[in-house]
């Protein structure tokens, strides 16, 4: 049995203001390509569709259109992600699965949420696990109070029943076991663009409560491809079908082909190349143009190298580099002043000095606190406090 798994499309996301509709409607038409060259005997696609719970309707109207075009080659099997509103997709869902699309957008007891489609290459068995809300995961994870319960354990607690449920179908009817969830797995390696309230410990999910004995594990959530971290059984972040944001920038975006036989899993890899690359630059304003030329039409950040600042540098990032979307300057250290540390300003209420707490917050974005704008900060403060006295 040959499928292929998708994830973390965030159809609608502007990247600084940029519209990138054309670019996400050129991946879902390599995604929907890939499925009919490979010949593939199910589509999983492992949440986050779009990108704002409010809804974009033409984003909408791309995502509807890319799951029925994927439908018309193989059953599609979807799960929604944190960023997807539930209450839509479970409304929409009685709809769909008439033209072969099964959407599960609430965490579900394994009746409801493990079902067997007939493919090509015989019955494939899934259970679908939506991104899981604090408190749905712990009430249906045990029978103690929701508030007692952690997340992780609800969460486990979850799938141990849904592998017991695919365990079932596959000893009776034979075919493929997978898990097709939208999760946070402890270990896997964020990509940067991802929500960071959904990242930390709080959602994080023990790769030990994932089964060990399933065909394939298809998960999303994590924009990076790799391999799920620390488990048995072989399964994928899929990653996002296109680079959603400069931290991005190395990432190579591919769909994942699963070959599930009796005796093992096999995982390789499409790539898709369909939308534009994001690129950072690093460097002096007049090698910009130089530093871009080898990457074609992409979308860049340019950090421009500066001695100072200067008037206008947006306008002449951009005349250089077409396809700019974003320029941060970077200056260079400030030289020493003999007798007073850069950016003294007033006390601040017996604690440090302001002037001292500006140029940290530089030091915490990774910026150069320059000169010019420490003396001009220092002269603003003592300004607000010649102000203060005055009016005392």
């Amino acid at each position: 049995m040959r499928l292929l798994h998708t994830a973390d499309w965030h159809l609608g996301k502007r990247l600084y203001g940029q519209d990138r509709r054309d670019e996400a409607r050129a991946a879902l038409h390599e995604l929907v390509t890939a499925a009919e060259r490979e010949r593939v005997d199910a589509v999983l696609v492992a949440g986050d569709l779009l990108d704002r719970r409010v809804v974009d309707a033409l984003a909408f109207e791309d995502c509807l259109g890319a799951l029925e075009r994927l439908a018309r080659v193989a059953p599609v099997l979807v799960v929604t992600g944190n960023h997807d509103d539930p209450d839509l997709w479970a409304a929409l869902a009685p709809f769909l699965v008439a033209r072969g699309i099964h959407v599960r957008s609430r965490v579900g007891t394994a009746d409801e949420a493990v079902l067997s489609v007939e493919t090509r290459s015989g019955p494939l068995h899934a259970a679908l696990l939506p991104w899981p809300p604090q408190r749905g995961a712990a009430e249906l994870g045990r029978d103690e109070d929701a508030a007692k319960v952690r997340y992780a354990d609800g969460v486990a607690s979850v799938l141990r029943a849904y592998a017991d449920r695919l365990r079932e179908l596959r000893r009776a009817q034979g075919g493929a076991a997978v898990l097709v969830g939208h999760l946070m797995v402890d270990g896997a390696l964020a990509g940067g663009g991802e929500r960071e309230l959904t990242m930390g410990i709080t959602y994080a999910v023990s790769p030990a409560a994932l089964p060990a004995d399933l065909d394939y594990l298809a998960l999303g959530h994590v924009h990076r491809p790799q391999a799920v971290p620390r488990v048995s059984a072989p399964g994928w972040y899929a990653g996002s079908p296109m680079a959603l944001d400069f931290s991005e920038d190395t990432h190579t975006k591919s769909a994942c082909v699963v070959d599930v036989s009796p005796q093992r899993t096999t995982t390789g890899t499409v790539p898709l190349t369909a939308a534009r690359p994001l690129v950072r630059l690093r460097g002096p304003l007049d090698r910009l143009a130089e530093l871009a030329t080898p990457h074609g039409d992409a979308w860049f950040l340019c950090e421009v190298a500066l001695d100072g600042p200067v008037l206008d540098l947006v306008r002449q990032v951009r005349e250089a580099v077409p396809g700019t979307l974003r320029v941060e300057p970077r200056y260079a250290a400030p030289e020493p002043v003999a007798g007073r540390e850069p950016g003294d300003g007033a006390p601040d209420a017996g604690g440090p000095r302001l002037g001292e707490r500006y140029a940290e917050w530089y030091a915490a974005q990774g910026r150069v606190l320059a000169p010019q704008v420490a003396e001009a900060f220092a002269a603003a403060v003592a300004a607000a406090a010649r102000e203060a006295e005055a009016a005392a």
